[in-house]
């Protein structure tokens, strides 16, 4: 991590993510759930919504059932799981920061391999039975996802902290200090390499011929995929750590400096609107159906009008929201920093249950057939009907 960044090593979840987990394997659910996390973190006070929008509080949603009989099956790592989970033909992979990649059966949570890096993993990234993990001593491995042996690697110049990008054309993968490489897919020969302004990319994303970074050295950043070249900046002094989601032409970001939730052009990176929360933003946001649901350091789930920034509702989770939402039909899933993950109707924002589980979570949910997969920082992978 660069100079400037470091002045976010404040933004520690309050549970175990900075100490390793004690119990490895695949437990049944009836074994115990270890400590819960204390209060604490964020002030619980929050500014009234608008007459224009609706909240819902921690205390109604409470009202809704506690359901942890919904919990089919968890797995104990030997350490922190900071990254979100990633689900492909039945298997769910799993980077953790013991240094090893995971690969569980996603029915019942039994190992199926799993594959030593060394170093703080990032979350996979699936494609063409290949997993790709970054670690933070700057190696890049492909991982036969079949077998769980490496296929190659790519020793990249610094700490990879944002996880790769990949299509049938390229992987791409940006070092801490800036340089990017893309690489062949088949044995991880480059490419074509260049240095983006931004330091510490913390997050990549493709869309079309474009590639975007997000860095906490600030900005948000769009490169020509075939040669590099940049197409646009966006705020280089203002920290970004969830890369752009982008939606009918429209790129949607948040800051941690401001708490600010900005639309800009996909094209040319000009500014559409923004609105401003009451605390930072660390994730990318979810957009469907013309409204865009994005957690704030707050504990707060916002929804806002697509087209205008209108704040529609908000949800208050009661503890901070590091990760992004998922969004499954009309339910989206969110965790917080108290380990609960919770059910919220995505058009009204009224909870339908929660359930909460060991420790902090950090790591965005992630749903398939069914079933929501979501990590805590205690080392815990937990899959819950939904």
């Amino acid at each position: 991590m660069s100079k400037d960044a470091t002045r976010f090593e404040w933004a520690t979840p309050q549970g175990e993510c900075e100490r390793a987990g004690s119990a490895t394997g695949h437990e049944a659910v009836e074994s115990p759930w270890g400590e819960t996390p204390s209060a604490g973190g964020l002030s619980n006070a929050r500014e009234e919504v608008s007459s224009r929008s609706r909240s819902t509080t921690v205390s109604d949603a409470h009202s809704g059932s506690s359901e942890d009989d919904r919990i089919r099956w968890r797995f104990r790592a030997d350490g922190p799981i900071e990254t979100e989970p990633t689900v492909d033909s039945g298997t769910l992979y799993l980077g953790c920061a013991d240094g090893c990649t995971y690969a569980l059966d996603a029915d019942d949570g039994t190992t199926r391999w799993t594959f030593h890096s060394g170093g703080r993993v990032t979350a996979p990234t699936v494609g063409d039975e290949v997993a790709y993990v970054g670690t933070n001593a700057g190696t890049l491995f492909a991982i036969d996802t079949g077998t769980g042996d490496e296929r190659w690697r790519y020793h990249a110049p610094d700490a990879i902290e944002a996880s790769p990008v990949a299509d049938e054309e390229a992987v791409y993968v940006a070092a801490d200090d800036g340089r990017v490489a893309a690489l062949h897919p088949a044995d991880g020969a480059p490419l074509r390499t260049f240095r983006n302004a931004g330091r510490a990319p913390c997050s990549l994303a493709l869309d079309g011929e474009r590639l975007l970074f997000a860095s906490l050295d600030g900005g948000a950043y769009a490169r020509d995929r075939a040669d590099g070249r940049e197409r646009w900046r966006f705020k280089p002094a203002v920290a970004v750590h969830g890369s752009p989601l982008v939606a009918s032409g429209t790129a949607y970001l948040g800051t941690v400096d401001d708490g600010r939730l900005y639309a800009i052009s996909a094209v040319t990176g000009r500014e559409q609107w923004h609105v401003t929360t009451d605390a930072d933003i660390w994730s990318s946001p979810v957009v469907a159906d013309g409204t865009v649901y994005v957690g704030g350091g707050d504990g707060n789930l916002y929804a806002f009008d697509a087209a205008d920034g209108t704040e529609q509702w908000r949800f208050d989770t009661g503890e901070r929201v590091w990760s992004s939402p998922a969004l499954d039909g009309d339910v989206l899933y969110v965790g917080n920093d108290a380990g609960d993950l919770y059910a919220v109707g995505k058009q009204t924002g009224t909870v339908a249950w929660h359930v909460q589980v060991g420790d902090a979570i950090v790591a965005s949910p992630v749903v398939a057939g069914g079933t929501v997969y979501v990590a805590d920082c205690g080392g815990t992978v937990y899959a819950v009907d939904s």
